[in-house]
């Protein structure tokens, strides 16, 4: 299998990574070879974030892999379940326990069989997912082993699509265990991070050939989205939400100097903090390091939440739409030409990005060397790297925003 991108051998990708504490040499993963050259902060991020889901995950290493296994199995990623597989051997699974997992459900123990639905459920349809399922494993495991498992399974949809979306082989060596990488001081962005300003020129063309033309055409659905937002204000989460002062206790001094009411962040630190802050380490190192248009990035991820049914995402994005410099009847009349499919009015590049958000969304196994290859011909190799690393980002935030089930805020709490 030959990558969609180029890779550095190894040597050469940890010199282009920063400077290290701890580690520093051996074989990395193609993942972090692809990005090392365009993002070298965002893969040192990613390869302590790794690290953290395959050596801490749920404290039991057989059944984490046994989960990430069933996630790649949707997903239909080879390397991240040979990975699952040589990550289930080092654990101590028996060859036996690792064929009856392979053969599929029909092979799957009563006793595993609750807590692989939920993983699989997360990744392909996560609006589905039956409260009695989630109730059924939270029982057995617990409130904060639940939620790690729901953070599992998106952090596997998250790195799926980086593998699939670049066309990443397996290493020649085989799977390699996580990576233990320690990086100088100030080479992970641990502080709240605000963007810069959004740029709209781009943009200008869209709003304007759809401020009254289009409304009344797009108003009916364009309602029915808000209809689903309003339900989802009132939604019960699954979990009770934690207060800041439960969150902050957990956090690193940086990251606890700006309090949060984004449900979405409380829960995630409330219940798995140990995970989820590499996680918010490795997006905020991302937006130091590469920041992006602002309104593109929350567009392309609009369509991939409207893609996915995940209405607590589509109400963050219009949040922080407002935020990025445009008024509330501009970013109404973007989401009705969205939410139609009417993308005439936006430049030919962005309307080639909103084609491949939904198909990273929805088809990850489809990608080819051609999708990638266009964006990186739109963008150039490097904003389209961080383009491309946001993308499969959007599909960490939906999983966890739709297997918490969480409501909505009503005021905008990104302001």
């Amino acid at each position: 299998m030959t990558a969609f991108v180029e890779l550095p051998d190894d040597a050469s990708a940890w010199r282009l990574l920063p400077e290290t504490t701890v580690g520093g040499e051996g074989p990395l993963p193609t993942w972090a070879r692809a990005l090392a050259p365009h993002l070298p902060r965002t893969a040192a991020a990613m390869l302590q974030l790794d690290a953290a889901h395959r050596r801490k995950g749920l404290g039991n290493p057989i059944l984490r892999a046994k989960l990430r296994w069933v996630v790649a199995r949707e997903n239909r990623c080879g390397y991240a379940m040979e990975t699952a597989v040589a990550d289930l051997r080092r654990a101590g699974a028996s060859e036996e326990s690792i064929a009856r997992l392979v053969a599929g459900p029909d092979g799957w123990s009563e006793a595993d069989r609750d807590s692989f639905e939920l993983v699989r459920c997360l990744t392909i349809d996560a609006p589905s997912l039956p409260d009695d399922l989630f109730e059924r494993v939270r029982r057995r495991f617990g409130d904060r082993t639940v939620a790690r498992m729901v953070l599992l399974a998106a952090y596997g949809n998250f790195q799926d699509r980086w593998l699939l979306g670049l066309g990443l082989p397996l290493e020649a060596e085989g799977p390699l265990p996580p990576i233990v990488a320690e990086f100088v001081a100030g080479t992970l962005q641990l502080e709240p991070h605000t963007p810069s300003p959004a740029r709209r020129i781009r943009l200008a063309t869209a709003i304007g050939d759809g401020r009254g033309k289009r409304t009344s055409r797009f108003a009916e659905a364009f309602r029915e989205l808000q209809r689903r937002l309003e339900r989802q204000r009132g939604a019960p989460p699954r979990l009770p939400v934690p207060r800041w002062q439960e969150v902050a206790d957990q956090l690193p001094a940086a990251m606890a100097s700006r309090p949060t009411r984004i449900i979405w962040n409380l829960m995630t630190f409330g219940y798995a903090a140990d995970l989820q802050i590499p996680w918010a380490i490795a997006t905020r190192t991302h937006w130091a390091e590469r920041p992006e248009d602002r309104i593109l990035e929350e567009l392309l991820f609009w369509i991939q939440t409207h893609t996915v049914g995940c209405n607590y995402c589509m109400g963050h994005c219009e949040m922080l739409l407002e935020l990025s410099g445009l008024g509330s009847d501009e970013v109404a009349e973007l989401l009705r030409q969205l939410a139609n499919d009417d993308w005439t009015g936006f430049d030919p590049a962005e309307r080639r990005a909103f084609g491949l958000a939904r198909k990273l969304t929805g088809r990850p196994w489809e990608l080819t060397a051609d999708d990638f290859g266009t964006l990186a011909t739109d963008y150039g190799p490097t904003d389209a790297m961080s383009l491309f690393w946001w993308l499969c980002r959007g599909l960490y935030m939906t999983r966890i925003s739709d297997g918490f089930r969480l409501p909505l805020e009503r005021e905008n709490v990104f302001a």
